[in-house]
């Protein structure tokens, strides 16, 4: 089995949004990974709030959930923002302070909340640089084939190899995907793109063999 995608451009506005998504959710899972205990003791105030009563006896609650959230965050942030800085304890604290305002905003009205405005910084740029190539060009034609060995990739006469075993995580959206690999890199990759293969098969194909990667010595 393999996957193909062959770029294009990055023009639907709709993208803006989804790219947002994709990284509040890597910024999630990313702490979750590294502060395990912290979000442990979230999931279960939120599954509790879930099991309460109506909505008249659970504003008490949120309100008691945001101060406690609040207050974990913040507890987090500090040593982050101390010198010489550790972003892993800062993004942890700034989405569990996040977290409790959007408690306080249950309280009055259930709305989705706002991801954090890193993330749309960051999306912002990710697009803005993926816009500015036309991928019409030669120079710019970029294929992706992922079969049983990798991930490869060709652009132009350049041609990079990425074995299962350096990915890390993978995210999914309506049109998109977000790759992780190596230490600090990602590949936006959008559905329509996919000229090879099945878009409901991809993610489940990858996270098998990412596992398996993991595996190998």
């Amino acid at each position: 089995m393999e996957f193909v995608f062959h770029l294009t451009d990055y023009n639907d506005p709709a993208l803006e949004e989804e790219t947002v998504r994709l990284l509040t959710q890597r910024l999630e899972a990313h702490s979750r990974k590294t502060m395990p205990g912290v979000w442990k003791a979230t999931d279960s105030l939120h599954a509790y709030a879930a099991k309460g009563p109506g909505r008249e006896k659970r504003r008490t609650r949120y309100r008691i959930y945001g101060v406690i959230l609040i207050a974990l965050g913040i507890f987090v942030l500090v040593p982050g923002l101390a010198e010489p800085g550790t972003p892993v304890l800062t993004g942890t604290g700034i989405f569990l302070i996040f977290s409790g305002f959007v408690e306080f905003a249950l309280v009055r009205k259930r709305r989705p909340p706002k991801p954090p405005a890193s993330c749309r910084k960051e999306a912002a740029k990710l697009l803005e640089q993926r816009r500015s190539i036309d991928w019409t060009r030669p120079e710019n034609r970029t294929e992706l084939r992922f079969d049983g060995e990798g991930m490869s990739i060709y652009a132009g006469e350049e041609t990079k190899r990425v074995p299962y075993a350096d990915m890390t995580s993978v995210f999914e959206t309506e049109n998109l995907w977000l790759l992780l690999y190596g230490a600090e890199q990602a590949i936006l990759l959008q559905k329509k793109d996919l000229a090879v293969g099945e878009s409901e098969g991809f993610k489940p194909y990858l996270l098998e063999k990412m596992e398996k990667g993991k595996e190998i010595p």
